[in-house]
C-alpha cells in the first residue's frame, strides 16, 4: 500500500495510471479487499491468547473485533503505526485541524465556525446548498458532508425519499457505541518518567465489547509536557459507553451518573497509576449525551460499524452519493474508521470533485 500513490478510487484515469505504474501492488491489494482481518488471522494463527491480541488491535480503533474488521482498513491503520515509526503533533493533535484551516484561508477559503447546518437545498434532484439553524443560507456547485449517513440522509435532506443504497447500508451497518471520557489534569508524579503514551484495560476477554469494558488510556503529556502547567499530566481515559444508558435520565440523575461511571474509571486507572485518584486537579467527564450535542452525531456514535461479518471493504460506499452534487466524507465512507482512512476520504473527495469539476 505503501507503493501506491492514494487519490479516489471513482476516478478512472487515476486507476488507469496506478495499474500502468504498480500493477502487482494494485493486484494485491485488490485481492485482499474483499477480506476482514479475523479471516487471514485465523488462517495462520493458533495461539488463543494470540487472536485475542489481534482481536483488540482491531477493536481499539474500529470498535470491532477481528472478524469484522476490513483488512484494508487495519493494513492502512497498522502500517501507519510502524511504517517511518510513530510522528505525534506537537501541541496535540488540534494543531492538525488548526493547520488545515490555515491553509485553506491562506488560498482563499472561510471557515465558519459556530455554525450549524440544518438542511441540505436541493433543487430538481440535486444538491445545491446549505441552510444553517440561523436561517442563512449558502449556494455552492458541490456540496460535501462530513456528518454520518444518518445524519446526512436522516436529518439534513430528511424531506427527501432515502436512496436504495442507502436502504442497503443501513442494512449492512449499524451506529457503534458512543465513550463515556475523562480528561484529567493530575500530578507528574504519579505519572513515573518511564510510562508509555498508551494503554488499554481489559478485565476479561469477553468484556471486550461489553459497555464499560474496555478502558482506552492515552497521556499526552509524556510526549508533549507544554500541553499541561509544569509539574502535571493529562490523562484522558474513555469506555465504550451507549446512549440509552443516559438519554432519559433527568439533570440531577445525570450528573450524579457522569459521576459515578467517572469514578468507577479512576478506580480501574489506580491500578495502573496507584494514588492518581488523589492526585488529581481537574476532571472534565463526557457522555454520549455530549458528543451528540457537541459533535452532532446519532446518538453520539463513535461511527458504523458491520451489523454483520462483512465482504471487507466491498460494502463501504465512496464519496459520491446517489443525489448529484452531493458528496461524503468521513467514517462512513471509504476506507472506514481511523484517523487515517479518515483524512484519505477526504483527500479522495476533493481529488474527485477536482475532476468533476474539470480539474
Amino acid at each position: 500500500m505503501n507503493r501506491i500513490e492514494l487519490l479516489s478510487l471513482e476516478e478512472p484515469r487515476y486507476l488507469a495510471r496506478v495499474f500502468w505504474q504498480h500493477p502487482l501492488a494494485c493486484l494485491g491489494l485488490a485481492r485482499h479487499l474483499p477480506f476482514n482481518v479475523g479471516r487471514l488471522a485465523r488462517r495462520h494463527l493458533r495461539d488463543p491468547e494470540l487472536l485475542r491480541f489481534i482481536d483488540m488491535e482491531c477493536y481499539c480503533w474500529s470498535v470491532v473485533p477481528a472478524a469484522k474488521t476490513p483488512l484494508i482498513n487495519a493494513g492502512m491503520v497498522f502500517s501507519d503505526r510502524h511504517y517511518g515509526g510513530v510522528n505525534y503533533p506537537k501541541g496535540g493533535v488540534g494543531t492538525i485541524a488548526q493547520a488545515l484551516a490555515t491553509g485553506l484561508a491562506n488560498h482563499g477559503g472561510q471557515v465558519q465556525y459556530q455554525s450549524r447546518v440544518t438542511r441540505i437545498l436541493t433543487e430538481q434532484g440535486r444538491a445545491v446548498g446549505v441552510k444553517l439553524a440561523t436561517g442563512e443560507t449558502y449556494w455552492a456547485k458541490r456540496i460535501v458532508s462530513n456528518a454520518t449517513r444518518w445524519d446526512t440522509f436522516g436529518a439534513l435532506l430528511k424531506e427527501e425519499p432515502l436512496p436504495k443504497a442507502e436502504q442497503r447500508w443501513q442494512q449492512r451497518y449499524q451506529r457503534s457505541p458512543s465513550f463515556l471520557s475523562l480528561h484529567l489534569g493530575v500530578d507528574s508524579a504519579v505519572i513515573p518518567a518511564e510510562t508509555n503514551c498508551h494503554h488499554i484495560l481489559l478485565k476479561d476477554w469477553s468484556e471486550l465489547e461489553a459497555s464499560y469494558g474496555t478502558v482506552f488510556v492515552s497521556i499526552p503529556t509524556l510526549l508533549d509536557s507544554s500541553l499541561a502547567p509544569p509539574g502535571h499530566h493529562i490523562v484522558h481515559a474513555f469506555t465504550p459507553s451507549w446512549l440509552n444508558d443516559w438519554d432519559n435520565l433527568g439533570p440531577t440523575q445525570y450528573q450524579a451518573q457522569k459521576q459515578a461511571k467517572a469514578n468507577q474509571v479512576i478506580a480501574r486507572l489506580g491500578c495502573l497509576f496507584p494514588g492518581l485518584g488523589q492526585s488529581i486537579h481537574h476532571c472534565s467527564i463526557g457522555t454520549p449525551r455530549s458528543h451528540r450535542r457537541f459533535l452532532g452525531r446519532r446518538d453520539g456514535t463513535y461511527g458504523p460499524m458491520p451489523a454483520r461479518p462483512l465482504p471487507g471493504l466491498l460494502t463501504m460506499p465512496f464519496n459520491r452519493t446517489p443525489l448529484p452534487g452531493l458528496y461524503c466524507v468521513g467514517d462512513s465512507t471509504f476506507p472506514g474508521q481511523g484517523l487515517n482512512a479518515v483524512a484519505f476520504s477526504g483527500f479522495a473527495c476533493a481529488h474527485r470533485i477536482a475532476a468533476d469539476l474539470g480539474g
